[in-house]
């Protein structure tokens, strides 16, 4: 174990923003968690777990520990005929826990390749792409408890799982420290790739019958087309989430625009990609100062230079505003945004 106090966040983070941390702390062992309230005042200050920090906004200072918790290990718990119970370890980074998966034969998650990040990190925030999440495989987590200073499993159903978010991320937030998670895959390949993109990229290579090798390979080289390379550009993917809006408003913003893109996503809901509606605003490929947006996506925000989290966020606002008065929605950050309290669009733009 290794903290530091008062420390820096800035190489911490996929946006390299400058914040500090009242303590910077790396665990390479679960047990050492245990140690934590000899060391700490831990009813005063919240324990954050930090992944690569790849889908995170410090807009301020961290007012309690930040912890990297390097755990490392995969395992088979248990194989039945057409599954397989796989437990990995919060540290492991998560494109190479895919490429074990698949090396070892166990399926579901190629479709999540390339998305950075632990594992740790991957309920947290229920990643998902090209038609598939993580809450689809999720069989459940072991976790340490702050308030308690105890480890206890808790299912995949009380983790509280919806679109991009999960109980990890907000009610649970500078409590609980995820160190191991639990994944029930496939034996047998079944490979997705009813996602349009998806499904055109293969089309187009003339793969009509994909094994899951294949879905993986087109994803990484999709997603490499589309993004920047955080270690090159700072960023942190998609900053804001798809939004979910009722059929009927849809149906009606179809008829004012034909074009636009949607996904039904059953009881009457349809999900429109924001990136789209960002472009008809034309925000793509703009810069102000130091921010902006990715000039091959409108829905990733870029740091071209020295910047700080709440002149990002101030950028963020503007494209918050143009799409609310144009479209009529409000976009909702795909990041985690710390304090929480911090994503005012309104605020910011006075």
């Amino acid at each position: 174990m290794e903290w530091e106090p008062n420390a820096s966040l800035q190489s911490w983070t996929s946006f390299r923003l400058p914040a500090k941390a009242a303590y910077r702390l790396r665990c390479t062992q679960p047990e050492e968690l245990l140690r934590l309230p000899e060391l700490f005042p831990l009813e005063e200050l919240p324990v954050l777990p930090l992944g690569n920090g790849s889908n995170v906004v410090f807009a301020d200072d961290y007012p309690g520990i930040v912890l990297r918790a390097e755990f490392r290990g995969i395992r088979c718990i248990e194989a039945e005929e057409d599954t397989v119970c796989i437990e990995a370890a919060a540290g492991e980074p998560w494109h190479e826990f895919v490429v074990t998966c698949l090396r070892n034969q166990w399926y579901g998650l190629e479709n999540l390749a390339l998305i950075p990040g632990t594992v740790g990190a991957a309920p947290v925030h229920n990643i998902g792409a090209y038609g598939v999440e993580v809450q689809q495989f999720l069989e459940g987590l072991q976790v340490w408890d702050r308030t308690q200073n105890a480890f206890y499993w808790l299912p995949a159903s009380a983790a509280g799982l919806s679109y991009r978010s999960s109980l990890l991320r907000t009610q649970f937030l500078g409590q609980l420290v995820i160190t191991h998670v639990r994944f029930r895959l496939l034996r047998r390949a079944c490979p997705r790739w009813d996602y349009p993109e998806l499904h055109g990229f293969l089309r187009a290579a003339h793969v009509f019958h994909p094994s899951a090798l294949d879905v993986f390979h087109a994803v990484v080289t999709l997603r490499r087309r589309k993004l920047p390379d955080p270690h090159q550009l700072p960023n942190a993917g998609s900053f804001f989430k798809n939004p979910i809006v009722p059929q009927e408003y849809a149906e009606e913003l179809r008829r004012r625009y034909p074009q636009v893109p949607c996904f039904p996503q059953g009881e009457g809901m349809v999900k429109i990609p924001a990136g789209w509606l960002l472009e008809q605003c034309g925000w793509k490929g703009i810069r102000q100062g130091s921010v902006g947006t990715w000039q091959h996506h409108a829905l990733v925000l870029v740091a071209y230079g020295p910047t700080t989290g709440r002149e990002l966020l101030r950028f963020a606002a503007q494209l918050w505003r143009s799409v609310y008065e144009r479209f009529g929605i409000a976009l909702e950050p795909e990041v985690l945004i710390l304090p929480p309290e911090a994503w005012q669009p309104e605020e910011l733009l006075r």
